[in-house]
C-alpha cells in the first residue's frame, strides 16, 4: 500500500474544493427553484459540509495514510476542508451578489429587514427605537460582510463538525510497527 504520497493540506485542498463544488451547484439550483433562504432546505448546505469532510478524511486516511489517523490530524483535514469550501464557496457568493444577480440581495435584505422589524416590534420598540438597529441590520448586509461572516461562522460550525468527526474517523496504529 503507498502511504504519504500526499499531504493533509493537500488532500483537504482537493476535498474543500469538491465540498465548495457541491455547495455551489446546490445554491445555483436553491436560486433557480427561488427556494427561500430561510427554508429548512437550506440546511441541506450543511450536510454537504459534512459528508465532505467526512469523506474527504477518510479517503486520507484509507488511501494515504496506511488506514490510520491521529485525532489531531483528522481534526485539522476536516476543518481545513470546511475552511477552503467556506471561503471558495463565499467568493463565489460575493461575485453573485456583486454582479450576477444584485437584485437577489435585495430580496435577501428585504427578508432580513422585515424580520428585524418584526423581532423589534415584538419586544415593543417604536420606530425611534427601532431605526438605528435597522440601519445597523442594513450595514451588515452587503455582499463583502457577508461573505465575511459565512467564513467565519463555517469556520465555527465547522471546528464543531471536525471534532466530531474527528472522534469517529480516528484510527490509532497500535500494532507493533505503529508504535514507534
Amino acid at each position: 500500500m503507498e502511504t504519504n504520497s500526499r499531504t493533509v493540506f493537500n488532500n483537504s485542498l482537493i476535498y474543500g474544493l469538491i465540498t465548495a463544488a457541491i455547495s455551489i451547484v446546490f445554491a445555483v439550483f436553491a436560486y433557480i427553484l427561488d427556494i427561500p433562504q430561510q427554508s429548512p432546505i437550506m440546511y441541506f448546505s450543511f450536510v454537504i459540509l459534512l459528508a465532505g469532510m467526512i469523506y474527504g478524511t477518510v479517503q486520507y486516511r484509507n488511501k494515504y495514510s496506511g488506514g490510520y489517523i491521529s485525532f489531531g490530524k483528522a481534526f485539522i483535514s476536516g476543518f481545513l476542508i470546511v475552511i477552503i469550501a467556506a471561503v471558495i464557496s463565499s467568493i463565489y457568493s460575493y461575485i453573485f451578489l456583486t454582479f450576477i444577480d444584485p437584485s437577489y440581495l435585495d430580496k435577501i435584505v428585504e427578508q432580513a429587514m422585515e424580520k428585524a422589524e418584526k423581532s423589534m416590534m415584538d419586544k415593543g420598540l417604536t420606530d425611534e427605537q427601532m431605526e438605528p438597529g435597522l440601519a445597523m441590520t442594513r450595514k451588515f448586509l452587503s455582499p463583502g460582510i457577508m461573505s465575511f461572516f459565512v467564513v467565519i461562522y463555517s469556520a465555527l460550525i465547522g471546528a464543531i463538525f471536525a471534532l466530531i468527526s474527528a472522534a469517529i474517523i480516528k484510527k490509532e496504529d497500535k500494532s507493533l510497527k505503529g508504535q514507534f
